[in-house]
């Protein structure tokens, strides 16, 4: 019981530090104490104006981290389930995150996109305060668990709501700190409401459930009159000060009641998090090639000056998208996969996974990095990443069943991430962004026509239309890696003919492309395993060497920037 307190004691001073920092974004006083983590260089600065929010919010973090850290080490020592422990220590990382969060914050002057990282994180980190709160109750483990059936159609529409809210708190944070965004806040809150209206339903309308899941519907309902009568009001009497703190202190709770029924209805249930399977549905290797080719489109697009504050979300958001991507597209390959010696043993057809895991994760992953793009770059980069997503979904992935014309549709979206990195720099799209596609869309033929030919047997099993199958001889395969190779060479020149490199790149992009010519030429005259595994290698190799050359060879000067982005407002949001 004093563990069950001591954890109750953290949640709500976490709950009133979240209260502080609504004070601190309401009254604008982000920025009253310009230093970190002194106050005006020493201890206790004078606590007048806007220091007395900023300055309370310091000193109310310190106490939460201190009883966190003390909730953690309690939470080692005295509880049994390996799984508290760890939740004990998870929230002691947040919370010291959260803190260097914090004074990036102040240190780069409130950027918008480590402000809303900031408060995301904060309301991460009370989730983890709340679960160890809930879960160290002397009445948890005796409690009786749902009936499965119930229990799988409760913890659906609650991870649902739980996802919803958090989402709309992303939203609500930009709206906070930017200004902008408020049609997608209201957005948000309608598909929080209609969420909040079928689960309440779910929780109250049974009869055999236990009477705290239908308490926890009602409180539901009246935490989300509370929340919508604030936010009109907040909306209403815009910049009153109790209100909007008020709407942000009601969010948390929300948050925290849907993380509570949740938790209720996984009760009893055997969970395994098998890490390194999720990791593996991301297909990771991919995704790594996709944000570095999509820093190379920031790069070029900004002539070499990086805004960390818009980078960074890129980048997170770009990873998202992708590593959800790759997991939907194993989900509907599963069959496929099973039937193939290089792909059988991924988690889904090693039964690591379930179809059902795999799905919820890949659209977590995928829509959580829509958000973020939308939210913390700019729209045309989430347009881009959605655009892309849906081409490879559900473009390429059915029509490798149909036709080996899907090897080009595959290429489409494979060589989006550029315009992705181009537009989260600029807000737009321009003639030279398209010449940075057009060199990943060639690239990636002969590099898939190389593993097509090594991996022929798989796909003939799988029922898959690729090109070596249709041509056993390899003639048109060989033809087609040559033609695109040739056209590699001029194409990955343009960048120079454009200015937007050197003469360096110019040269070193010309003897690379000359190089991958010949390797293809091999490729094409032997029509061998051996050879196409040397042309697979080779691309390999070739596209990092050529981004680097053209990195590092831009016109213009690089420079590190926290200042305005490289497009204006109005541009980078049409």
């Amino acid at each position: 019981m004093s563990l069950h307190r001591f954890a109750q004691w953290t949640a709500a001073a976490t709950f009133l530090l979240l209260m502080a920092g609504g004070l601190v974004t309401s009254t604008g006083s982000g920025l009253a104490i310009p230093d970190w983590p002194l106050a005006y260089g020493g201890l206790v600065p004078p606590l007048v104006g806007g220091i007395r929010f900023e300055y309370g919010h310091r000193v109310i973090a310190g106490v939460v981290a201190l009883l966190t850290l003390g909730l953690a080490l309690w939470l080692q020592r005295a509880e049994p389930r390996r799984w508290v422990r760890r939740l004990g220590w998870a929230a002691a990382g947040a919370v010291l995150l959260q803190a260097l969060l914090g004074g990036v914050t102040v240190r780069l002057h409130l950027p918008p996109a480590v402000s809303i990282a900031h408060a995301c994180l904060g309301q991460t980190f009370f989730c983890l305060v709340v679960a160890a709160a809930l879960v160290t109750a002397p009445s948890w483990p005796v409690r009786t668990a749902l009936p499965a059936a119930q229990a799988g159609t409760l913890r659906r529409w609650s991870l649902l709501l739980l996802g919803v809210v958090y989402l709309q708190l992303i939203l609500g944070a930009r709206l906070r700190h930017t200004g902008a965004g408020l049609t997608a806040h209201v957005t948000g809150a309608a598909l929080v409401a209609a969420t909040t209206l079928l689960a309440a339903w779910q929780l109250t309308a049974h009869l055999g459930l236990p009477s705290r899941l239908r308490r926890a519907g009602w409180w539901l309902l009246v935490l989300l009159t509370a929340q919508v009568g604030l936010g009109l009001a907040s909306w209403r009497w815009e910049g009153a000060l109790l209100i909007t703190t008020a709407h942000v202190a009601v969010g948390a709770a929300f948050l925290a009641a849907a993380l509570a029924v949740v938790l209720e209805t996984l009760r009893g249930q055997r969970l395994r998090l098998d890490a390194g399977a999720y990791l593996a549905l991301t297909k990771p290797r991919i995704t790594l090639l996709a944000v570095l080719t999509t820093v190379v489109g920031y790069l070029v697009a900004g002539g070499g000056r990086v805004e960390v504050a818009v980078l960074v979300p890129l980048l997170a958001g770009t990873a998202l998208v992708v590593g959800g991507a790759g997991a939907l597209n194993q989900y509907l390959e599963r069959d496929a996969d099973a039937l193939m010696a290089r792909t059988k043993r991924r988690p889904l057809p090693s039964g690591r996974l379930t179809p059902r895991q795999a799905r919820w994760w890949g659209w977590a992953l995928a829509l959580s990095g829509l958000v973020v793009l939308a939210a913390l770059v700019n729209r045309p980069s989430a347009w881009l990443a959605a655009a892309a997503l849906l081409i490879y979904l559900y473009g390429y992935t059915p029509l490798k069943r149909r036709t080996t014309l899907c090897t080009l549709l595959g290429a489409v979206p494979g060589a989006m991430p550029p315009l992705v990195g181009w537009a989260g720099a600029r807000g737009q799209l321009s003639t030279e962004a398209w010449w940075l596609f057009a060199i990943l869309f060639l690239w990636q033929l002969p590099h898939f026509l190389a593993i097509a030919w090594l991996y022929r047997d798989d796909y003939a099993r799988a029922g898959f239309k690729m090109l070596p199958l249709v041509d056993p001889q390899g003639t048109l395969t060989g033809r087609q890696i040559v033609v695109y190779a040739l056209a590699l060479v001029p194409v990955t020149l343009a960048p120079t003919l454009l200015g937007l490199t050197g003469m360096l790149y110019f040269a070193g992009a010309l003897l690379l492309g000359l190089v991958f010519l010949g390797v293809s030429l091999w490729t094409a005259l032997v029509r061998s395993n051996r050879s196409a595994r040397r042309l697979f290698l080779t691309s390999l190799a070739y596209l990092p060497c050529l981004f680097l050359l053209m990195t590092c060879n831009l016109t213009a000067s690089a420079s590190i920037s926290s200042g305005p982005r490289c497009c204006p407002p109005a541009v980078s949001q049409p």
